[in-house]
């Protein structure tokens, strides 16, 4: 999974921390795949950008409390209530 030539330097610099010293949970696959180039889903996207706000997820099935956040209403783990 190394970076490929590419991406920009923002990207591979990311790209090349979360191999490093990235958690293991929900959304880093389809972050490192994303910073790679490749295509995402969209609920690939928004699994991405919670492990990327969220540094990992703390554990990857709760609700961040990021209310504020555009893709809140969409996070799976949020709660019941829309």
């Amino acid at each position: 999974n190394k970076p490929n030539s590419n991406i920009d330097e923002h990207d591979r610099n990311k790209l090349l921390s979360i191999l490093k010293f990235g958690k293991k949970a929900i959304g880093r696959a389809d972050l490192e795949k994303f910073l790679q180039g490749h295509k995402t889903t969209r609920a690939g996207a928004l699994k991405a950008k919670c492990y990327d706000c969220m540094c990992g997820y703390a554990d990857g099935i709760k609700d961040c409390g990021v209310s504020s956040c555009p893709m809140y209403p969409f996070h799976p783990y949020r709660g019941s209530s829309r």
